[in-house]
Parts: C-alpha cells; structure tokens; sequence
C-alpha cells in the first residue's frame, strides 16, 4: 500500500517536478539534495568537472585568526602562520587582503578547500554583471563581501568582478600561459575556453565588455582575475593581470576558495 502510495504521488508531482516547483515530493527532495553538494557559504558549480563548490564570496578571516581585518603585510602573515587560522566566506565582512598567493592557498587548505586555477575562476565567474553600477570598479574603497548584491555570478558566486584581484594558482612563466605564449598586453579581442586572451588590441572591444589584460614576456608571475574597486571599464570576468609576482601583496588584492 505505501509503495503505491509512493508511486502515486510521484507521478501526481512529476509534471510540477519537470517545471521546478519546490511545492512537490520530487521537488522538495531534488532542492535538498543539491543544496547539502556544498558547505555554507559556497556554491555549486553544476557543470565543473574539477571542482564542484566555489565560495560564494571573497575570502575573509576565521574567527580563531589572529588579525580579524588585517591592515597589512606583517599582520597577514601573522594570520598566515597561524594554524588555526583559515579562510572563510562570508557576507558583510572586510575581505581578507595584503596576502600572497602562497599565503592564499594556505588559507583556503586550513579550510578545507583551495585557491581555483585560472580556468575554475572563470567558470564561476561567468555572467556576472560588468557595470559598474553593479559591481565595485569605479570607486576609491573596498566593499565589504556582498555589499553589491546584484553583482553576482550566473552559479551565485558574489564579487567576482571588482572590489579587489582574486589570485588563482596559476603561474606565467616568460609570457608563457598553459602551453601558449599570451598576446601583448591590451585590450580583449578574443578569449579560449578558460576566458583568457588570445588576442589583444588598442582599442577596447565591446564584445569583451573593454576589459583589459596585463602581461609581461619576461619574468615569472602569478595570475590574477576579476579587477578591483579601481580598474574602471579595464575590469571584467575576461581581466586577467599576469605580471603580477605571486609574492605581491596589496590592499586590492584578495582570494576565495574552492572544494
């Protein structure tokens, strides 16, 4: 009797079900499911294959780190050395700055997590806004995480663009990025699949929202995405700036995590 039972309200559900109703058996059960893939303050990314959680918002300070808003180099690597001190995503909070890239990959293991790669970066990043009524890129401060509510990536991610760098794993080695040499530095003109440039120009293009890439042929640098409060139209889900050292730390430079 329970089985039929079972069986009925299932298929009483199903045409709700396929529409997306959270109102039905079915739906109810598919809406708990997905939201307990990530931990909170992270969303899913459904079509990754990498990586499966990314954090909703920039990385900020644990509650058991020495330095709740560090103001500068010494005392983020204070928290750094802390072993009880990890990265967390949270709203309304001073987004953890003045840290390496090491210091930043740290942060996120101590939490269970890790800094994405260039590519894992972008695909949380995709279809976020790049306005800069939206989004922090025309501005002279930083934001606290998830003050602009509405600049928020098509999987959730907050932040994305703006408000301060975000660091990936990346290296960029004599102008060298994943097997190819990067264009000169300029304005986006075309993208590979990760959102980085193939190509370059003088002039801004409106196909690439005017967003901006900074390179270098000599030298070994890390690789940053996203703008920060400053960049103005240079800002963008395809901004990359690789003539960065990974060893740079600053007050528009910050991190998130992903699982």
């Amino acid at each position: 009797i329970v089985f039929a039972m079972t069986i009925t309200a299932l298929g009483i559900d199903a045409s709700d079900t396929i529409t997306g109703s959270r109102n039905t058996f079915l739906g109810q059960l598919i809406s708990s499911q997905k939201s307990s893939v990530c931990p909170s303050g992270m969303a899913q990314v459904p079509m990754a294959t990498s990586f499966k959680c990314v954090d909703i918002f920039e990385a900020s300070t644990g509650d058991k780190c020495p330095y709740k808003d560090p103001s500068n180099e010494l005392e983020s690597k204070e928290n750094a050395e802390s072993t009880s001190c990890g990265a967390v995503s949270k709203s309304g909070v001073e987004p953890w700055r003045f840290i390496t890239r090491e210091q930043a990959s740290v942060a996120c293991v101590r939490a269970g997590k890790r800094l994405p790669n260039s590519d894992e970066w972008y695909h949380s990043a995709i279809g976020t806004p790049d306005k800069a009524e939206l989004c922090n890129i025309d501005s002279q401060a930083v934001k606290k995480t998830g003050a602009d509510e509405k600049c928020v990536s098509a999987i959730g991610a907050q932040d994305t663009i703006g408000n301060v760098w975000e660091w990936t794993s990346d290296d960029v080695i004599g102008g060298m990025y994943g097997g190819r040499s990067l264009p000169s530095a300029g304005y986006v003109t075309q993208v590979d699949s990760q959102g980085v440039a193939t190509l370059t120009g003088d002039s801004p293009s409106e196909l690439f929202y005017k967003d901006y890439l900074w390179t270098s042929k000599e030298g070994a640098f890390g690789m940053m995405r996203g703008g920060f409060y400053g960049s103005k139209l240079d800002a963008g889900v395809y901004a990359v700036h690789a003539a960065t050292l990974p060893t740079t730390v600053g007050t528009a430079i910050g991190f998130r995590c992903v699982l």
